[in-house]
């Protein structure tokens, strides 16, 4: 018998957020959802998901949120994939700046904590389903 796995979708967008689970609902997969951070970390140590597919550019910051799971003994293991929109909106290239991280050092010295926000996957929205469920698949 095989397990469903579960997955939490976390964006500020309702129609984001209606679109990946749409995608992922149709290959079968448990969805749960979050408007932001704060209430993704909830619904993260209340399910343990298989998989957390994640927004950037949130007012409760997906960047603190990514960081906290990477830092957290019990759920450092939860593949994380990033979807964001930020090079759009922002002109920077997120992919490269999560992948390559130019400042870690500087934020441990500063901030005084292992700072890391690499996830297991980056996406740029507006999402290719297809490459969206090839990334699943790999992770889970």
């Amino acid at each position: 018998m095989t397990t469903t796995k579960k997955i939490l979708i976390i964006d500020d967008e309702p129609d984001a957020r209606a679109y990946l689970k749409a995608i992922l609902d149709e290959e079968g997969y448990e969805i749960m959802t979050a408007a932001d951070a704060e209430e993704g970390m909830k619904k993260v140590r209340e399910s343990q998901p298989h998989l957390i597919m994640l927004d950037l550019m949130m007012p409760k910051s997906g960047i603190i949120f990514l960081n906290e799971i990477k830092n957290d003994e019990q759920l450092k293991e939860i593949p994380i994939v990033v979807a964001s929109g930020a090079r759009q909106v922002t002109g920077v290239d997120m992919k490269h700046y999560l992948e390559e991280q130019p400042f870690k050092e500087r934020k441990k010295e500063v901030l005084g904590i292992d700072f890391d926000i690499t996830p297991d996957a980056f996406l740029e929205k507006p999402v290719n389903p297809s490459e969206l469920l090839a990334t699943v698949k790999k992770l889970i």
